[in-house]
């Protein structure tokens, strides 16, 4: 709420420089000393800036308007009149649009990841892979920089879900519209829903690539 860009409702933009401005933030002596501390509190001591790093997906209602913010393979889906409406687009390094930023930045994409470690192309954090000085925040082989999309709501939009990646690589889009949809129909808390979304997806043991199904 501070970035002048939302002062002036250019929403936008001030998604846009409020996930730079993290980077910006996580580079500062205040940043790494909290990451420190965090990693400190999870038993590793040790600060690795390529360990220190996340999708972000965010969403901003402003008046009627809905805007999306997506930087990494974390999701939005909305659903209109039941159908599943993506609202963020997953950011992998496989991609044609990622893999050219990525090899143009000096950069390559081998088994799906940027070399050969994160399996995705655009996320805040992830210091390591933004070092290049001769390059743009938007031109790194990692970057921050989301993609926003917006859209003018309407009685038909009834609900959003958001989720990482985990939650989508199991079941499709409509699965999971339709699996919370169902269960608003007949009232459950939203909380409650969410716990047996994610309870259903679990695999049934650490040996099995199987998943119970919905």
């Amino acid at each position: 709420m501070e970035c002048e860009a939302f002062k002036k409702k250019d929403y936008e933009k001030a998604l846009i420089d409020t996930f730079l401005r993290m980077d910006e933030m996580l580079a500062t002596p205040a940043g790494v000393k909290e990451i420190n501390q965090i990693r400190s509190e999870d038993g590793k001591s040790d600060y690795m800036e390529s360990q220190a790093g996340c999708t972000a997906n965010v969403c901003l209602i402003a008046g009627k308007t809905m805007y999306c913010a997506n930087a990494g393979d974390s999701r939005c889906v909305l659903s209109c009149k039941g159908q599943a409406i993506e609202m963020s687009y997953d950011h992998k390094p496989e991609n044609e649009k990622e893999r050219q930023r990525i090899e143009k930045g000096g950069g390559y994409v081998t088994d799906g990841r940027v070399n050969g470690n994160l399996n995705l192309s655009r996320a805040i954090g992830d210091l390591e892979y933004k070092r290049n000085s001769d390059l743009s925040a938007y031109e790194q082989l990692i970057i921050a920089v989301p993609d926003v999309k917006k859209r003018e709501l309407t009685p038909d939009d009834e609900f959003i879900v958001m989720g990482c990646d985990g939650i989508w690589e199991v079941k499709p889009n409509q699965a999971i519209v339709d699996f919370v949809s169902e269960r608003i129909k007949k009232g459950m808390a939203l909380a409650k829903i969410a716990e047996e979304l994610v309870d259903s997806l679990l695999a049934p043991d650490t040996l099995s690539n199987h998943y119970i199904s919905l």
